[in-house]
């Protein structure tokens, strides 16, 4: 059996508050302005125009890229 590679954390790290993906070296969410992350997300949303966009508009969500679910718990719900 091949040995297995050590894990790598993720490139984005999602927000606590509003489940923005950002980059890992950033310490404040553009989006809410929260500075409290985690690693633990899975799914992905990306809203690219907020006004023609269906799905921003019955999320309630600008622009960007967020996590479905953070920490256990599903942020981004219709």
């Amino acid at each position: 059996m091949p040995a297995r590679s050590p894990s790598r954390k993720p490139p984005l790290k999602a927000c606590l508050h509003c489940g923005a993906l950002v980059f890992r070296d950033m310490d404040v969410c553009p989006v809410c302005g929260g500075n409290r992350f985690t690693d633990e997300w899975s799914g992905m949303v990306v809203i690219i125009d907020g006004e023609k966009s269906f799905v921003a508009k019955v999320m309630e969500r600008k622009p960007g890229i967020y996590a479905i679910k953070v920490a256990g718990k599903v942020v981004v719900r219709p």
